[in-house]
């Protein structure tokens, strides 16, 4: 990994879930009095568990996930944007090149099924998520789209994060005379990208995807720590402190 992407990679190591409960259970490791060891102990044990129980993950996700599904019928825009998510480098199974993983074909598969169902253009954004990456993801997620039978109309690739997602594709599609898009995202990230969009003087209507699943039926399962909800839990918290620095970063000082 590149010297400039270690020291961000590191403090979001440690600022995620289960970043915070490890640092509490190596304080709990290093501390020579038994009181503080014992107080990090319980700390990191009961964090980590709360992180990794589905009524956790599922409790943040609905704070964020606030926009409904599109109705495919009252869709009056001018183009699709999808951002971009998720590449798989060097996958073997595609020759050893870089391609669209998970979350990243999640949001293309429904980008697809809009464009198809209303004939709208679609716009791909998305750049070049660290600097040992070659090929911008808005040139893989156009590869992949092809695979769901449609092409991109413009590739935007010079973003780094959802804030030039907008400022970019914006640029593109103004340029073009388009004012109003359906935006392609997940659901627990389309706040951040609709208020990105809409600073960027863009009018926007949500087609959230990949909503999180119900809590389990079974009371006992909605309490049992899994991977999975540790990971769901990871990905709000990223979000949620995601949203609180692009006001930090861009809205307050742009106003100010």
């Amino acid at each position: 990994m590149p010297q400039n992407d270690l020291l961000p990679a590191i403090l979001e190591a440690f600022a995620l879930p289960p970043g915070p409960s490890i640092a509490l259970l190596i304080f709990a490791l290093l501390s020579r009095r038994p009181g503080s060891r014992r107080l990090f102990l319980i700390l990191g044990l009961v964090s980590l568990y709360l992180c990794s129980i589905p009524v956790t993950s599922n409790w943040l996700m609905g704070r964020l996930e606030v926009f409904p599904p599109v109705s495919l019928e009252k869709i009056a825009a001018e183009a699709i944007v999808v951002l971009g998510s998720d590449r798989h480098r060097e996958a073997k199974e595609y020759g050893g090149g870089d391609t669209m993983n998970g979350s990243g074909l999640e949001r293309l598969r429904y980008a697809a099924r809009l464009g198809k169902t209303t004939g709208l253009p679609i716009l791909t954004s998305g750049g070049l998520a660290r600097q040992d990456d070659e090929t911008p993801e808005a040139e893989l997620m156009g590869a992949a789209l092809k695979e769901f039978g449609l092409e991109a109309r413009w590739l935007e690739g010079n973003s780094r994060n959802t804030y030039e997602n907008a400022m970019n594709s914006s640029r593109i599609l103004k340029g073009m005379g388009i004012g109003e898009i359906v935006l392609v995202t997940h659901g627990f990230h389309m706040q951040r990208a609709v208020e990105a969009f809409e600073k960027a003087g863009m009018r926007v209507i949500p087609a959230p995807t990949g909503m999180t699943e119900p809590l389990p039926k079974s009371i006992s399962h909605r309490f049992l720590p899994s991977a999975s909800a540790l990971q769901t839990t990871c990905l709000a918290w990223h979000e949620l402190l995601g949203r609180w620095w692009y006001h930090y970063r861009y809205y307050n000082s742009a106003s100010g």
